[in-house]
């Protein structure tokens, strides 16, 4: 079991532009991104993800394409990660006004 955590300032995703948001962002979450209207969900939004491959990133302890993961939510909004690792991996994420933090395990 491997364990990767990541903790990010909203404040740092202000100004991001369309190639940061492509790089980070998948096409589903991308899609997603661009319906959210309040600018500052918008920010929160971006930064979580971010700090959700960060972490899985950290877990995996290698380079991974943050294009090809998804953090996606299921019906009840709990956030899980959808890719082609081929792995067990577990996501546990929060955020307040200021910070997004995300935590991932890889299970056996």
């Amino acid at each position: 079991m491997e364990i990767g955590i990541d903790l990010v300032e909203h404040q740092d995703f202000i100004a991001k532009d369309q190639r940061f948001i492509e790089y980070v962002l998948s096409e589903e979450e991308r899609q997603y991104f661009e319906k959210v209207s309040h600018p500052q969900r918008k920010i929160e939004y971006l930064a979580s993800r971010f700090a959700c491959k960060e972490a899985i990133v950290k877990c995996l302890k290698r380079k991974i394409d943050f294009k090809k993961v998804s953090i996606l939510n299921d019906k009840n909004g709990v956030p899980y990660i959808q890719s082609d690792l081929n792995l067990d991996l577990r996501l546990s994420l929060s955020h307040t006004d200021h910070y997004s933090v995300a935590v991932v395990i890889s299970l056996p």
